[in-house]
């Protein structure tokens, strides 16, 4: 690393270090790194959104939560794939006897360099898998569900989440637009190739899929919501592999 590259790190350790103390308090709790502060970082485009320590937002919260209230999710589990693994889930207590692999395009950013449209794995290889915020950079989501149906055991789960317009019955996608501008305007981010609608959870059980919907903030109730940070738009869908006709 450079002197500059070196200079940057420290300053930019200095200022989380500060901002840490600056937020102390006892409002809000990130339950992913368990530590409480007086609120949450604002992001771009809304406030109390980021934890101020782990990085996690909102949904990588609700996760969290989700694993805190049905603990046999992950003690069942003796294999999980993590595609795009966040940051901050270094923190979540996973046993010792459970394989963890993460997965990306991107050969710097996981275990495995993997394609989720056409997954270089066995069947049935690993007992869960978390694919969050994912499906909407892939242009054919449909093999990439069919994959992921593919190398989940049939007892075990697939914990799936995407941007949803919940405004939106139907899921809006155009292969003609191109243009990160155009993107973002359509489909909320540059990089993203379609917007879900509220049929997601449809377009997944046709891959063979039981799914369950959930969302943390009504789970939990509203003051467990305030104050882990939680949004209703969120939703967590847990899918189950259908067992195959004989």
């Amino acid at each position: 690393m450079t002197g500059a590259g070196a200079a940057t790190r420290v300053v930019a350790g200095l200022r989380r270090r500060g901002s840490l103390l600056r937020e102390r308090g006892d409002a809000v709790e990130c339950p992913v790194c368990g530590h409480r502060f007086r609120r949450f970082k604002p992001d771009w485009n809304r406030a109390d959104a980021i934890c101020w320590r782990c990085g996690a937002h909102e949904r990588h919260r609700a996760v969290a939560l989700l694993w805190r209230e049905r603990p046999e999710l992950l003690g069942t589990a003796t294999s999980l794939l993590h595609f795009a693994p966040e940051w901050c889930f270094r923190y979540t207590p996973r046993s010792p006897d459970l394989r963890y692999v993460t997965a990306d395009l991107d050969p710097a950013k996981g275990d495995l360099e993997l394609d989720v449209r056409a997954l270089d794995l066995p069947d049935a290889s690993f007992d869960a898998i978390v694919c969050s915020h994912v499906l909407e950079h892939v242009d054919r989501d449909r093999d990439a569900l069919a994959e992921l149906r593919r190398v989940v055991a049939p007892d075990g789960w697939v914990l799936l989440m995407v941007p949803q317009d919940l405004d939106r019955a139907e899921t809006y996608e155009d292969p003609s637009i191109t243009h990160p501008a155009e993107r973002r305007r359509a489909f909320w981010q540059h990089d993203h190739v379609r917007l879900y609608g509220r049929d997601f959870a449809g377009r997944v059980a046709a891959a063979g899929f039981d799914v369950e919907t959930i969302v943390m903030s009504d789970a939990l109730g509203p003051h467990a919501a305030a104050r882990h940070g939680l949004l209703p738009v969120d939703l967590i869908h847990l899918c189950r592999p259908i067992p195959s006709s004989p």
